[in-house]
């Protein structure tokens, strides 16, 4: 008898957790899809995208993550003049570069993340 009462009991429970559930969420609501996969990222805003050209010698080449080390002339309205490594866009710019090399460059500034759109050997 006890058993039967606890078996009444939770399938009273399951019966009324599938109706509150059944009642919460809409017969007609679509399944919502997410095109970003970090929700908290922020959207690209053209407007606040900013390039830049200088001057500078290729101290380091490394195409496997495609970037180049470059002692650079001063940025203006960017950064002073100084050595540092930016990420490249194509890589077959830098497949013809080599250390030592002067070159020109455009940079994209894209809130603080820098990266190399254009790079040619002068």
């Amino acid at each position: 008898m006890g058993r039967l009462l606890i078996l009444v009991a939770v399938l009273g429970l399951i019966s009324a957790c599938q109706q509150n559930a059944a009642e919460t969420k809409p017969q007609n609501a679509k399944p919502t899809q997410t095109t970003n996969a970090n929700k908290n990222a922020p959207t690209p805003d053209a407007s606040k995208i900013k390039t830049y050209k200088s001057k500078g010698v290729v101290t380091k080449i490394n195409l496997e993550i495609v970037s180049v080390e470059l002692n650079h002339e001063k940025i203006e309205d960017l950064m002073p003049a100084m050595t540092m490594e930016f990420y490249v866009k194509e890589k077959s710019e830098l497949e013809v570069l080599k250390v030592g090399d002067k070159v020109e460059f455009v940079l994209e500034d894209n809130q603080g993340q820098e990266k190399i759109i254009s790079i040619k050997k002068l």
